[in-house]
């Protein structure tokens, strides 16, 4: 079975299903447009969930293949394998199937609201293939079944697509009913708040093509490794990053722990990332990131026909706020003391600092930083 999906980096999705004897003739040729694969064994079967990358439907692959026929045509496809025949085939998939020992290939497109946005199919050995009648029969039972299998489709892209665009945690949250107006959690997290350092005076002198380059670069490393290490990123505000790593009073040290691999990490992918712009010519990207650890409110604010899911509290603003420093103070990464209580590392502490919108002066510490040769 096999459909288009809603995703950026995912375009279709095939599901096969097979005796385990015949697991090496559907061994996967991994090519540019594969992205993942993976398999659920059962006793004497098994089942493989593959994923293909954007421009699978284009591929020649696609195109030369009676899928491409059944989703166009919006009919089904029989072909009837003939004992001892070698060729030629109407398609390349036949030829490769034929040595099997397979006697009928039969396709179905799936079709809602007038539209094929996917198909089923089967390959047999029975003796003579199937006859009209059990295509007849086949042709409706494969439509019962698309029936449950749109439903799993459905929960599937919908809970992808709040991961995408609000983070697994909070997508996860919503998709399981958390969301009416005024209902927040209060939560202990890590808060993060990163910008790149200059980005109005960096974007007035480059394309809008570029600036789109720029902050994808950016948040091309940046993102990756805040999930990486158990954060969620909450919000692209601009050329910013809000995150949040939530923690409990028995795996705070740990989180804490995380948070700063996170922030190192990132520091040498960012390394990385600006000898290859310098050296295309390009401006190279730094960044501030502010640290702070505290309670937030963490759920839905809005009104009642337009919510936001989003983290809020003292907290969150004093992240940013701490943030607004690393350019003042020279440093890259900068932490509340609450922070730096929690994590015993060593700290270096800059002093006690206004910040805009905090009622009393707070103690910025920093952490030490490689130094560019």
């Amino acid at each position: 079975m096999g459909t288009k999906t809603l995703h950026p980096q995912v375009e279709t999705l095939a599901y096969l299903w097979a005796p385990n004897d015949q697991k090496k003739m559907f061994d996967l040729q991994v090519d540019t447009l594969f992205h993942s694969s993976r398999f659920f064994e059962f006793p004497n079967s098994f089942v493989r969930v593959t994923k293909f990358r954007l421009g699978s439907i284009q591929s020649s692959q696609f195109t030369a293949s009676p899928i491409q026929y059944v989703l166009t045509s919006k009919k089904t496809y029989y072909y009837q394998f003939e004992e001892g025949y070698t060729g030629p085939f109407p398609y390349p998939i036949l030829e490769e199937l034929a040595p099997s020992g397979a006697t009928g290939y039969f396709a179905v497109p799936v079709i809602q609201k007038g539209n094929s946005y996917a198909f089923l199919s089967l390959l047999t050995k029975k003796p003579f293939g199937f006859d009209q009648s059990e295509l007849d029969f086949l042709t409706k039972s494969l439509h019962l079944i698309a029936l449950k299998w749109w439903t799993f489709i459905q929960s599937e892209l919908t809970e992808s697509l709040l991961s995408i665009y609000l983070g697994k945690r909070t997508g996860s949250t919503v998709y399981s009913g958390k969301i009416y107006l005024g209902e927040l959690d209060n939560i202990q997290s890590v808060i993060w708040f990163s910008d790149i350092r200059n980005y109005s005076g960096i974007s007035e002198t480059l394309s809008p093509t570029e600036v789109i380059q720029l902050l994808n670069d950016y948040f091309g490393i940046a993102i990756p490794q805040i999930e990486k290490f158990g954060g969620e990123v909450l919000k692209l505000l601009g050329d910013g990053i809000l995150a949040v790593f939530p923690y409990h009073e028995r795996n705070k040290l740990v989180v804490g722990k995380k948070v700063l691999l996170a922030v190192r990490k990132l520091g040498d992918e960012l390394s990385k990332l600006n000898n290859r712009r310098e050296s295309e010519g390009k401006i190279s990207i730094h960044h501030g990131v502010g640290l702070h650890s505290g309670e937030i409110l963490y759920g839905n604010i809005g009104s009642f026909d337009r919510l936001d899911f989003t983290v809020i509290g003292e907290a969150v603003n004093l992240t940013s706020r701490i943030a607004g420093m690393c350019g003042e103070l020279g440093k890259a990464v900068l932490a509340s003391e609450s922070l730096a209580h929690q994590i015993p590392v060593r700290w270096e502490e800059l002093g006690e600092h206004k910040l805009k919108g905090i009622s009393s002066p707070k103690k910025i510490y920093g952490i030490s930083e490689k130094k560019k040769s």
